[in-house]
């Protein structure tokens, strides 16, 4: 993200502007010295909404925006040509909504459809602009860069809204997190910081007995590297314990062992919580980036160093200077399990968009523009905010596999009929209210076996058991009517009839009679 992720820019369709003249304004050190800077916003609206009825809102710190006020929303038709001129805009959200107009206070349950875009003009060469879909998803845009002679220079976008909305319904916990407006139409979906989603329970767990290795650096003065390594145990309380023991560059940076309850582990996933800005924070941010992005365990091994593509070594040692870069996600994976091996609502976003789909997007792909100025030596002149239609073909630029939820599995074959076979004894011993009259034998487990006993025209007893056997004795139980019957009776010839019903087998019948006589 913007700012080295410390914060996420709010980004914005704006022209920018900066002056640099009569001491008014000191920039920084990399801009050219009473050289006009600026950067046009433009806001292509392509929404299928009227501009009447879209609503513009910029906000941020060291707000200098000409011709709207810090968190004021704006008709989208007050705004000339659609564009704006920025001559200072830090940590920044240029906000879209349909109807309504918002403010940076805008809860995520509000009946208006919004979302935003963001970015930071200092200006400098590092300033960028951003999509995030962190905490939610709600109308699709795109962002572009032009030079002064309006040629294209980079762009990010997403897809279509129905797509993404679409796709998120497939997922556990997506249906969920949509939220409707009062004609059941999609306004947003929420991400797991503000909805609930199935935990990565099963992904962790799935890591006990097997050691990882990771190489932090922590970008801070002084500038600090650490080598760790370590197993996932199923001891130590809880559902287990990941202990880390290793050396840091200067010494003492960080503790030997490190430990990490996996119970808390699983809990942090979806927050990123638990992560200080201090080293150790940064080794624990580490292991929780590498399952949502289902990295650990996947096709690139467990070492940390494997999950970029540029790995730096130096005599204070190694580590990946730009985040774990590797293709992540579905694309992490050598085959699907029979449980989530990654963050799914984070890889619908990176399939479907080219925005933050958690804290950690911007290690696994490309999602920010430059808006380096010519003042600060780029050639960006115009960043353009267009707003999709809910409905078309839009793509982002760079698109990943979501494919690391559990696998669908195959549907079983259809279960082979039970073969049955049922017995009935000529005459059994009735002892006191009860009797074996037959036995039964099946080619799988019985089932439901029942046997009914009648005499006199009337229900002498009945006995309904569950046999998980593949042979199970017939018996009956005088109910009272029976034993009253068998009062004055030393024996009697009563009808019989016999029900046994495997699973997914139709039930066999089988009626005879059977000579009852008492024990003496």
């Amino acid at each position: 993200m913007t700012n080295a992720r410390a914060r996420r820019s709010l980004k914005i369709t704006l022209t920018l502007v900066l002056f640099l003249a009569g001491g008014l304004f000191v920039a920084a050190a990399s801009i050219i010295p009473d050289r006009a800077l600026a950067l046009e916003f433009e806001i292509d609206n392509q929404s299928g909404v009227a501009p009447t009825n879209v609503w513009v809102t910029v906000a941020g710190d060291s707000f200098d925006v000409p011709g709207v006020s810090n968190n004021v929303p704006i008709q989208l038709s007050d705004i000339p040509n659609q564009e704006l001129t920025i001559n200072q805009l830090v940590s920044g959200r240029v906000y879209i909504s349909y109807e309504n107009p918002v403010t940076l206070q805008v809860p995520f349950s509000s009946p208006t459809r919004f979302d935003w875009a963001e970015l930071t003009v200092t200006p400098n060469s590092s300033d960028v602009a951003n999509l995030t879909a962190v905490d939610q998803f709600g109308i699709g845009m795109r962002l572009d860069t032009y030079n002064g002679s309006e040629n294209q220079l980079e762009w990010i976008g997403s897809a279509n809204a129905n797509t993404i909305f679409q796709a998120m319904k497939q997922i556990p916990g997506g249906a969920a997190a949509v939220i409707n407006d009062n004609n059941g139409s999609p306004l947003r979906v929420l991400s797991p910081l503000h909805s609930s989603y199935p935990l990565l329970d099963e992904y962790v767990s799935s890591m006990i007995g097997k050691q990882i290795s990771m190489n932090t650096a922590f970008f801070a003065n002084p500038f600090t590297t650490s080598s760790y390594t370590g197993n996932f145990s199923a001891t130590g309380g809880g559902s287990g314990t990941l202990t880390l023991t290793g050396l840091t560059d200067p010494g003492g940076a960080a503790a030997s062992p490190l430990s990490f309850p996996i119970d808390q582990i699983i809990n942090d996933i979806y927050t990123g919580g638990n992560t200080p800005n201090t080293l150790s924070g940064a080794i624990y941010r580490d292991v929780l980036a590498g399952f949502s992005t289902g990295l650990w365990g996947g096709k690139y091994g467990n070492s940390a160093l494997s999950f970029c593509s540029n790995p730096t070594t130096t005599a204070q040692g190694s580590w990946c200077p730009n985040g774990f870069n590797q293709p992540a996600f579905g694309d992490a994976r050598n085959e699907q399990e029979t449980f989530a091996t990654c963050e799914q609502y984070a890889a619908v976003i990176n399939k479907y968009s080219d925005s933050y789909g958690n804290p950690y997007s911007d290690a696994s792909k490309k999602v920010t523009v430059s808006i380096d100025q010519p003042g600060s030596g780029g050639d960006v002149a115009k960043l353009k905010l267009t707003v999709l239609p809910d409905s078309g073909s839009a793509a982002p630029a760079n698109s990943g596999s979501a494919d690391c939820g559990a696998a669908t599995p195959a549907p079983p074959p259809p279960p082979s009929k039970t073969r049955v076979f049922i017995g009935l004894g000529k005459r059994a011993l009735l002892e006191g209210q009860n009797s074996r009259v037959g036995a039964v034998r099946c080619s799988r487990a019985c089932g439901q076996v029942t046997v009914v006993v009648r005499g006199g025209g009337r229900v002498l007893g009945r006995v309904s058991r569950s046999s998980r056997s593949a042979r199970a004795g017939l018996f009956l139980r005088l109910n009272r009517v029976g034993t009253r019957f068998f009062k004055k009776r030393s024996r009697a010839r009563v009808s019989v009839r016999v029900s046994v019903k495997p699973a997914a087998t139709a039930a066999t019948l089988k009626r005879g009679s059977v000579l009852l006589i008492k024990k003496r």
